[in-house]
């Protein structure tokens, strides 16, 4: 438990809601009371380490449905909350005729996508901010490396995702796609399913 909340990943004793979330998504196992990340977990906090918190939002858009249906919803337009609650379960009822989410976790899921940065809500209206992993992965990159022209140029020891670049003799600086990046995050979270 202390390596979890050391690595921002605090869930209690390993018994409660959070944990069998964790669980579901795959990001912690649960072996005989004990609660250790899983490689998909390690992944997570490392690529938090680079990217900050909003690396959880490719993990939740591609694990969880109800998540991705929100986001892709007020991606589309701004909603007032109560019509945004009743076309993401009108559009989950479609996928799933028994399908809904009740207001304690459709406001959860809100507030998640509101604090990773991927809604904003101005006079009580949800509008769509952009995908949070787009601007951390441009933020590290102009951080950490140097934009010339479309490219980013960044260390080798900044490197997030190695297929994503192409070293440049002779200063050893990786040529970065930053959209590949992107891509490829989004893919290590794909479920299973």
């Amino acid at each position: 438990m202390s390596d979890l909340r050391e690595n921002g990943l605090e869930i209690g004793r390993g018994k409660g809601d959070i944990t069998r979330f964790l669980e579901r998504l795959k990001v912690v196992e649960v072996v005989n009371g004990v609660v250790t990340l899983t490689t998909l977990g390690k992944t997570l906090v490392s690529l938090r380490e680079w990217l900050g918190h909003a690396v959880y939002h490719p993990l939740l858009y591609q694990r969880v449905p109800q998540y991705r249906l929100l986001i892709d919803t007020v991606r589309e337009r701004d909603f007032g909350v109560e019509e945004l609650h009743m076309t993401v379960n009108d559009r989950l009822s479609k996928i799933s005729p028994t399908a809904w989410l009740n207001k304690v976790a459709f406001k959860t899921l809100l507030q998640i996508a509101e604090d990773l940065g991927a809604v904003d809500k101005q006079n009580g209206v949800y509008t769509f901010l952009g995908d949070p992993l787009v601007k951390a992965v441009a933020e590290y990159h102009m951080k950490y490396g140097i934009k010339i022209g479309q490219s980013f140029y960044i260390a080798r020891d900044k490197v997030i995702i190695w297929e994503c670049g192409k070293e440049e003799p002779p200063h050893n600086l990786y040529r970065v796609d930053i959209d590949c990046v992107v891509s490829k995050i989004y893919s290590l979270f794909e479920s299973e399913s």
